[in-house]
């Protein structure tokens, strides 16, 4: 029989696994075929073959700018948030 104890933020458990665990893991899930941004080499949004990614073909491509940027040294991470 599984122990569920919600009290002051502690995870409960149901057959060894941590509800913070399972709650993990359905996020994951639900966004495990998303592969990358469905971008070429041009930073253009692909017709066919998007990874996943649906729509938003100028919000890919200014992540697409902004990853390249980071990945070149042209602007850190920490610049960006």
């Amino acid at each position: 029989m599984s122990s569920i104890k919600l009290s002051g933020g502690e995870s409960s458990s149901a057959g060894g696994v941590s509800v913070r665990e399972l709650t993990r893991l359905e996020r994951i899930g639900a966004h495990s075929h998303i592969r990358g941004l469905g971008l070429d080499d041009s930073l253009d949004p692909r017709r066919t073959g998007s990874h996943g990614m649906v729509g938003q073909a100028k919000a890919r491509r200014a992540v697409g700018v902004i990853y390249r940027m980071i990945n070149e040294g042209k602007v850190g991470e920490n610049y960006l948030v």
